[in-house]
């Protein structure tokens, strides 16, 4: 298995491994076949950001909740967790958005 990650975005995977923070391939939290499955699963790329996303979290390994650079600190939540999962549902919405997008002017029926 492998990681690896272009910073120019170019594909749907490195896009993906960018919006869920995971760019340090030498200690990857999903390796690139875990991902390239994921998006094959998911409708689009924000809803296969959210689940890869929601798998490091499973896994214990979150994201950033703070940063601190010469004395100046900024801090997003209390807690990484939650932080980072609020961050991954805006992800998601955003890929349900999409599909509704996509869906309007259909018609749907129901079969009784």
């Amino acid at each position: 298995m492998s990681a690896s990650y272009d910073p120019g975005l170019g594909t749907d995977l490195y896009w993906v491994r960018f919006n869920i923070g995971d760019r340090d391939v030498a200690n990857a939290s999903l390796q690139d076949e875990e991902i390239t499955a994921v998006l094959a699963e998911e409708a689009n790329r924000y809803l296969a950001a959210s689940r890869c996303g929601r798998l490091i979290l499973a896994r214990g390994r979150g994201g950033i909740a703070s940063k601190s650079v010469d004395g100046l600190s900024i801090s997003y939540d209390s807690s990484p967790d939650n932080a980072y999962g609020r961050y991954l549902d805006s992800l998601h919405k955003r890929g349900c958005d999409l599909l509704l997008d996509a869906t309007k002017g259909r018609t749907f029926r129901m079969l009784s």
